[in-house]
């Protein structure tokens, strides 16, 4: 028994001896994962863990971001992915497994196992690493190692300093400057000033970084200073970016004095070759960096403003005109008899940018013929039965269209509300009828006044019917041959009177029906006199230097008999 018993404690303590060593031999050392000391997106990173341990050459390791598990698409996937990856997809992968290295230790190897990844930010944001250690064959998982939560980092992409004048004062210059494409949305602009009165500058503070669709943020910050700081010259602005993914911070500077451009309008000409010569004078700017584009409009619709780009623009200068003011020209030249048809119609644009300029100026040239239009030598009047003038223009040819402005009263002119319909003559040329409607008053209106107008609108002023038929019902015409007035050509000037803007509703509604104006005429130093009724009509058009008008004044026998 005693044998046995020997026998039993000796099995007993190789069993316990054994198992130790064993035990020994498969226990492993598994440090935490290492991150990349900058997580910066576009650029590769890599994460790793080291593993020691006797039998490390029979260790496996899988890699897991968050939860989900990470496979190799180095072969799959570009290194240049989308931004934002489409629902599943894990991005570009890499993973690498070194060879087992034999340590100081006696009989201890080292493992490397690490993962090569492009950060993203819709992927990577707020995401961890993990790994699990295990050996080949065995689905206990040995060891598991979670990184800590890593800053994804993408440099600010930051503008040249714009200046621009403040909105509503002339004499303050705001100066802006856009960050963009950055991550995270901490950033700080400092601005700075030499050489003038402010120093440091106050600046406006920073808008809220925005982020947009692709998980990227953007930010700006404006200071201002005064006009007569920046014109003289020696001023020098400069503004520093701050942000944890710039090594060194973004500086963007500006020296002093600004000017507008002054944009003429298009001139052309056409040389004996047929070749058209398009031209734009641009002067008293600074700082000299200028930029001229010349675009084509199409279909002539100013509303569409559907653009193409013209190419064989040139520009002389910029050629310094005063000290730090310079002028240039931009020109075109165009082969006039290759234009097309939609060209010549669509017209075509100069736009001028610069950095003292908040939106680009932009002139317009239309390669049409302007003709005036024919404007009969006096107005046509007649009257209602119940009091009611309607005084008429027919306006034959001309283009573009004539623009038509009425007016009336007594001592002074306010603007009256009038009707236009164009049509086409017997002749194939355009005719334009403004038709205006007129009662005279002189005091406030009463409600009677108004109920009598709403009674007498229906059936009496039609706009058509008061020009067209002579024998419309209830017009009388009025001998304009009486007065001698009546023909003379004035030009009245601009001035105030009182008018009623009561308007008839309910011949609002009909729209064969005039707008009546109500007139106020008031009296002269006796009660029982008022001024003379005067109605002027202004016709404006670009082939006239100066506007046209055509005035009627009231006779005097008019004046009489209605006192």
């Amino acid at each position: 028994m005693m044998c046995i018993s020997l026998v039993l404690v000796f099995l007993l303590c190789f069993g316990f001896s054994w198992r130790r060593r064993d035990e020994k031999q498969k226990s492993l050392n598994v440090s935490g994962i290492i991150l990349p000391p900058r997580v910066i997106v576009g650029q590769k990173g890599r994460v790793s863990v080291s593993i020691e341990g006797r039998r490390v050459d029979r260790v496996q390791t899988a890699w897991f971001l968050n939860d989900t598990p990470i496979s190799d698409t180095s072969l799959t996937a570009s290194e240049k992915g989308a931004l934002l990856p489409s629902r599943g997809e894990m991005g570009y992968y890499k993973l690498h497994t070194q060879s087992p290295l034999h340590s100081s230790r006696s009989g201890t190897q080292q493992l490397i196992s690490s993962l090569t990844f492009i950060p993203q930010i819709a992927v990577h944001k707020g995401a961890v690493f993990k790994c699990q250690v295990s050996y080949l064959g065995k689905d206990k998982i040995v060891e598991e190692r979670v990184s800590e939560k890593f800053t994804i980092l993408s440099a600010p992409e930051v503008s040249e300093i714009q200046l621009a004048e403040t909105p509503g004062d002339s004499d303050v210059i705001s100066m802006t400057v856009q960050a963009s494409h950055f991550h995270p949305d901490v950033i700080t602009f400092r601005w700075f000033c030499q050489g003038g009165e402010l120093s440091p500058v106050a600046s406006q503070a920073s808008s809220s970084p925005r982020p947009n669709s692709e998980g990227f943020f953007s930010a700006y910050s404006q200071c201002k200073l005064p006009r007569t700081e920046l014109e003289k010259g020696g001023t020098k602005v400069w503004v520093s970016v701050h942000h944890i993914a710039l090594k060194q911070p973004v500086t963007r500077e500006t020296r002093g004095f600004i000017r507008r451009p002054c944009v003429s309008e298009i001139t052309s000409s056409t040389s004996s070759d047929q070749t058209l010569m398009l031209g734009c004078e641009i002067t008293d700017f600074y700082p000299p960096n200028i930029s001229v584009i010349w675009l084509k409009m199409r279909e002539g619709e100013q509303d569409d403003r559907e653009e193409e780009m013209i190419k064989g623009g040139e520009m002389w200068g910029p050629l310094e005109s005063e000290p730090r003011l310079f002028r240039a020209t931009a020109t075109l030249m165009r082969k006039a008899a290759n234009q097309e048809k939609k060209e010549r119609s669509g017209g075509i644009i100069c736009r001028v940018e610069h950095c003292s300029l908040q939106e680009p100026i932009e002139r317009h040239w239309s390669n049409v013929d302007i003709v005036a239009p024919s404007i009969p030598p006096s107005i046509s009047v007649c009257w209602s039965s119940e009091g009611v003038g309607v005084f008429s223009l027919l306006l034959k040819g001309g283009h573009p269209k004539v623009k038509v402005l009425w007016a009336a009263g007594g001592n002074t002119l306010s603007p009256l509300t009038s009707s236009e319909t164009e049509d086409i003559g017997d002749n194939g040329q355009r005719e334009l009828k403004s038709v205006c409607a007129l009662e005279k008053s002189t005091g406030p209106p009463s409600r009677t006044d108004k109920q009598s107008r709403k009674k007498r609108s229906g059936h009496a002023i039609k706009t058509k019917a008061a020009v067209t038929d002579p024998n419309t019902e209830g017009i009388e015409y009025i001998d304009e041959k009486v007065d001698g007035e009546n023909n003379n050509i004035e030009r009245e000037e601009d001035t105030r009177s009182e008018v009623d803007e009561d308007s008839d509703k309910e011949g609002e509604e009909d729209s064969g029906a005039l707008h009546i104006n109500r007139v106020n005429l008031t009296r002269g130093p006796r009660e029982s006199e008022r001024a003379r009724l005067r109605v002027c009509v202004e016709i404006t058009h670009p082939a006239l230097k100066l506007p046209v008008y055509r005035t009627w004044t009231e006779p005097n026998e008019e004046i009489s008999s209605s006192t």
